[in-house]
């Protein structure tokens, strides 16, 4: 791992120092002040995004005076520390290293803070994509980008800062579409709970934003999962969830996952592991049919059969989930409504 663990006096070069005692003599827990000159950083929203990130993952008092480019902090000396750590870290012309950096607060346990930086990932869009993800699905609050340098700021706990890791490097790959690999490579149990796993599901098939939009929104639909991000620079969705649910999420995405064929394939089925009545199907309607058409189908499955039922007009395919009898009811009123 590249880390380094980097030990900052309170006087740290660059710093106007208005302690009025010296650290030595200040305790720990007494609030002390700091006045940081920038010496790189020039741009005004990035002077703002390196003040967010060390009033956020150092949980301190910050005050930004963007015209002077400087910060004012007020704090404990531990949280100086960590402001004096990010800033020298951050305020670059540009990082020579963008390897992973790494800082413990002296006398912490189970407290990291790290910065991330991407390599392959371009633009704004996605790497705000990164950044939803990472926060969203290891569930960490403290996470805090710096767009003009392509980092992450994020503190968090051990355990979350593995789940961490391992995502930000599923995600920040070259864009494109991804080589087929084994589905294992890019899962990812939690320490915490053997039935709480992340997947990033890359796809096989270019594909419109749109339709990859299409394919997240039926992922989160269907297998009733809220933790669904895309990265659309990498053609990738990652999910969180049960295993048996993230089986399913794969298989729905493997399904739509397709190039658009000129007739409509057979409907593929998907039953849900434990022998419960729950089924998931893909049904395809001929390429013939109109929007209408399309729609009253839709209308219809809803009204009489299921409400779980999601349409994908950009494939002319419609997911349902449901029953063994719902599914047999379904496939029966669409062949009754499709017939040309």
């Amino acid at each position: 791992m590249y880390a380094r663990q980097i030990q900052f006096a309170v006087a740290i070069l660059f710093a106007t120092v208005a302690f009025g005692q010296t650290q030595g003599q200040t305790p720990a827990g007494q609030s002390v002040s700091q006045v940081f000159q920038f010496t790189n950083t020039q741009a005004p929203q990035e002077l703002q995004e390196i003040t967010n990130a060390i009033r956020g993952a150092a949980e301190i008092q910050a005050s930004l005076n963007a015209n002077a480019r400087t910060l004012a902090v007020n704090g404990t000396p531990g949280q100086i520390a960590i402001a004096a750590w990010l800033l020298s870290e951050l305020d670059q012309p540009a990082p020579s290293n963008r390897a992973m950096q790494e800082y413990r607060p002296a006398g912490s346990v189970n407290d990291v803070i790290r910065i991330y930086y991407v390599t392959h990932i371009q633009g704004p869009q996605s790497f705000q994509e990164v950044v939803n993800a990472v926060r969203v699905i290891p569930q960490i609050p403290k996470v805090f980008p710096y767009f003009g340098q392509g980092a992450l700021v994020v503190r968090t706990t051990d355990s979350q800062a593995a789940m961490t890791a391992w995502l930000f490097h599923q995600l920040d790959v070259n864009a494109g579409v991804q080589p087929v690999q084994s589905p294992t490579a890019h899962q990812y149990v939690s320490p915490d709970a053997a039935n709480d796993q992340v997947q990033v599901l890359f796809l096989t098939h270019s594909m419109s934003p749109q339709s990859m939009q299409q394919i997240v929104n039926t992922i989160r639909v269907i297998p009733q999962l809220t933790n669904v991000f895309p990265c659309t620079a990498s053609g990738s969705v990652s999910v969180r969830g049960p295993t048996a649910t993230l089986a399913l999420a794969a298989w729905l995405f493997s399904q739509l996952d397709q190039a658009p064929q000129a007739s409509n394939p057979s409907p593929q089925q998907f039953q849900m592991p434990g022998g419960a009545d729950d089924v998931t199907q893909v049904f395809y309607v001929t390429p013939a049919t109109t929007a209408e058409g399309f729609k009253n189908i839709v209308t219809a499955l809803r009204s009489t059969v299921t409400k779980l039922v999601f349409p994908d007009d950009m494939f002319n395919a419609l997911t349902m989930r449901g029953t063994a009898a719902q599914i047999a009811s379904a496939d029966l009123l669409i062949k009754q409504m499709n017939t040309p």
